[in-house]
């Protein structure tokens, strides 16, 4: 069994700790990873306030980039030394999903992750005698972790820690919410409802895929100069359908990508979308949230779908955020707000419940 420092979270609502604790080694399909870097979010901050709920003590943190260390029994995409891309969206190949071409929905994975564990229903963390468990298969608030080999993708040297560790998860879930899951024609008027990192992500993908006015609901008005830049042609700071359908004639958007995913924002997400047109739901709602609908709506042909980690496919979706930002096409430097060292967990979550953002761990 490995040592390695880590992040616990033994109760909602306290501040992680930091420990020794043991990694066993990987098993069947597994890879053993040693972290460079890791990003935080919204995420890591709704399971820490018990919005998400996991069995505890729990190591945080559900995207990063590191290092393959060890691999288990019938690894063949990563070996020993590659440097990899963390992804909470690991799948099984094989289930109905799987084989329908949709990975993101795997449940094979999915269900055993929602308790905090691997696919095969155990963890790989040790506190003494007690079961330590993974946060979302990824657990990358440690210096060592142990994932599934279908959460792992290898990238280059090229990547900077700082933007490799944050690919895994909000890039890929708003560039993928537009290039998977809407696949909006050419022209098309958008809005975007908060510009997080998921939205900056989905605003960039707008711009990619030609749309002709991407409209961002965003009240924090310091983000919208690095929002224009990146593709925005109209702002609001407030959301109201009404805002959206005047800049239509009153017809309505011809899409919504609601990020913020309240029972407030879907409601008026589809009173500003035209007849036929579409709202894509890829914030995560609270589970105990609803939302009362009038079925009018749907009469005239509205659309509301959901996107899961924006449709993707790990292997394939992180190596074309990679290519994109490669050749300029996608902006990801200047999306964290600040750095903290892995020591530093607990004010980096401060920083996150007051300004809000994207951090990024280091641990060198």
């Amino acid at each position: 069994m490995r040592k390695s420092r880590a992040c616990l979270l033994e109760a909602k609502d306290t501040p992680l700790i930091i420990k020794e604790i043991g990694v066993c080694e990987p098993k069947e399909k597994e890879v053993l990873v040693r972290l460079n870097g890791a990003g935080l979010c919204r995420s890591d901050l709704n399971a820490i306030e018990g919005h998400t709920r996991y069995d505890m003590p729990l190591v945080l943190g559900h995207e990063g980039v590191g290092t393959v260390v060890e691999t288990g029994p019938g690894v063949t995409s990563v070996k020993s030394g590659d440097r990899v891309i963390l992804s909470w969206a690991a799948y099984c190949g094989e289930c109905l999903f799987c084989k329908k071409g949709e990975p993101q929905l795997c449940h094979t994975v999915a269900w055993p992750r929602g308790k905090g564990l691997l696919p095969d229903w155990t963890t790989r963390f040790r506190d003494g005698d007690r079961d330590v468990y993974h946060f979302n298969g990824v657990s990358s608030f440690s210096e060592y972790t142990v994932v599934y080999e279908t959460g792992c993708v290898k990238i280059d040297e090229s990547i900077p820690d700082e933007v490799a560790a944050i690919i895994g998860c909000s890039v890929v879930t708003g560039v993928g919410a537009v290039l998977n899951t809407a696949r909006p024609a050419e022209g098309s008027t958008c809005l975007v409802v908060g510009a997080g990192s998921v939205g900056m992500s989905l605003v960039q993908a707008l711009r990619i895929a030609r749309a002709g006015r991407i409209v961002l609901c965003e009240p924090d008005t310091e983000k919208w100069e690095l929002a224009e830049n990146n593709g925005v042609t109209d702002f609001f700071d407030e959301f109201t359908p009404e805002h959206a359908r005047g800049l239509t004639e009153g017809l309505g958007v011809d899409y919504v990508f609601d990020t913020v995913a309240t029972e407030k924002t879907i409601t008026d997400s589809i009173a500003a979308i035209r007849r036929g047109g579409t709202v894509v739901l890829v914030g995560t709602p609270h589970p105990l949230s609803t939302v009362t609908l009038p079925p009018i709506e749907f009469h005239v042909e509205k659309k509301l779908i959901g996107s899961l980690y924006g449709s993707s496919h790990p292997g394939k979706d992180i190596t074309r955020v990679i290519n994109l930002y490669k050749t300029g096409e996608l902006n990801l430097d200047g999306f964290v707000n600040g750095t903290f060292h892995f020591n530093e967990i607990n004010s980096a979550i401060e920083a996150l419940k007051i300004y809000g953002g994207k951090y990024h761990l280091t641990f060198g």
